[in-house]
């Protein structure tokens, strides 16, 4: 018969039907390698044997370190080094309290004397300023060329449409820009001798932990722009604050949306050495990023809540740099008087707190806090009509933050 192609084809399924039918009857060949173990004295063990309970208890096995594999991650358990029994109370620069400042009053024993700003040295702009501020706001909002993926847009009245996805310049480079830019323009603005008495410093941590109500509580936070002086910023007031009293949430508990915590780190950090001689506190710049600062309850954050996030960010500042410098004391020998910056890149919220004591139960000396609203620095920034284009710019905005560059 011919052979054809048909004829020169295998079967492949039988050819494996073959192999398991020969590999099945296929005989295992002693090695003759427990033998030879034997004749050197070197045990041999069953599998089986080193599995059971009894045989791991006998036999302690030493732990090998192999490059290239990570260890398991620790379990934030009781198991966890730093696991301590007693809760902790945290706040973070992500919280904010459901009462707002209302609630970080009587957290921190603070008061308000008036409605405002106390008084402080007018500084006087000019129109080439202004030119300035303007560009810097237009650097910042739209000419810069970082291009990333914005937050989803969110419209209340049709949840469930999806808008296009919008690329630009993320909330955090804009605020870092414009502050950058605009302390830069105040410093080259300034008196020569005024500067040299300033510092600036990024990404500073802060940690201050005390005893409220029976509770330990640490506030733990970042001072992402801290401007330091050479002397301390001069007391605002020295009116009594014995007669005033404190907000009243009852039956809210003070302490409502801190974090409950276990594992944690008692500690008190004041990032700058007090013998630096620019070591002073005097402005924090405080970053409202609206996609990272949120309400534990999915509720939209307030103005009320932006405020004691600002009280409480200037609380733990001028807290931890008064007790490294005066160490355990109750009633401080000289009050401690720090300023607030809390912007979004738009609207601006200035605050002033003098720290007058370290003991937040006691009932007669309290701390100080004056505070403005929110305040625009300007009312629409971007591209109309294919041109960059600033409406409603408020100087106000600028008055405001040269005077307290110029406080002394």
């Amino acid at each position: 018969m011919r052979l054809s192609r048909h004829l020169c084809k295998q079967h492949i399924g039988w050819h494996l039907k073959k192999l398991w039918a020969n590999q099945s009857i296929k005989k295992i060949e002693d090695s003759q390698a427990e033998k030879r173990l034997l004749e050197k004295g070197i045990p041999v063990v069953r599998a089986e044997d080193v599995l059971q309970e009894s045989y791991r208890e006998q036999h302690k096995f030493e732990k090998v370190e192999v490059v290239g594999f990570k260890p398991p991650p620790i379990a934030f358990d009781n198991t966890h080094p730093n696991w301590h029994d007693r809760v902790l109370l945290t706040y973070k620069d992500n919280n904010v309290l459901l009462e707002g400042l209302k609630q970080a009053k009587i957290l921190t024993n603070t008061v308000e004397l008036t409605e405002g700003l106390p008084k402080s040295r007018a500084i006087e702009s000019n129109k080439e300023i202004e030119r300035r501020v303007k560009e810097i706001i237009l650097s910042s909002h739209v000419f810069d060329a970082e291009q990333q993926k914005l937050p989803k847009l969110k419209d209340p009245e049709r949840p469930a449409w999806n808008f296009p996805r919008v690329y630009g310049i993320t909330q955090p480079r804009v605020i870092k820009l414009l502050l950058s830019n605009l302390l830069q323009l105040i410093e080259n603005t300034s008196d020569l001798e005024l500067v040299k008495n300033r510092f600036v410093i990024d990404d500073a941590h802060f940690s201050y932990s005390f005893e409220k109500y029976g509770k330990l509580m640490q506030f733990e936070l970042k001072g992402d722009t801290l401007l330091t002086s050479k002397s301390p910023l001069s007391p605002v007031t020295d009116q009594p604050t014995k007669e005033l009293e404190l907000p009243d949430i009852f039956p809210i508990e003070p302490t409502i949306t801190l974090n409950e915590e276990n594992v944690y780190t008692v500690r008190q950090i004041y990032p700058i050495n007090i013998q630096f001689a620019k070591s002073h506190p005097h402005t924090i710049f405080i970053p409202h990023v609206e996609t990272d600062v949120k309400n534990i309850f999915e509720e939209p954050v307030t103005d009320e809540q932006i405020f004691g996030r600002s009280l409480l960010k200037t609380f733990t500042v001028a807290a931890s740099y008064a007790k490294e410098k005066f160490g355990d004391v109750k009633i401080l020998p000289k009050p401690v008087t720090v300023q607030c910056v809390h912007t979004n890149g738009h609207l601006f919220h200035f605050g002033v707190f003098q720290l007058n004591t370290l003991d937040l139960e006691d009932s007669g000396v309290k701390n100080v806090w004056y505070q403005t609203n929110r305040i625009p620095l300007f009312e629409s920034c971007g591209y109309k009509v294919g041109k960059p284009v600033l409406e409603g710019y408020n100087r106000e905005v600028m008055h405001i933050l040269t005077s307290f560059y110029n406080n002394v």
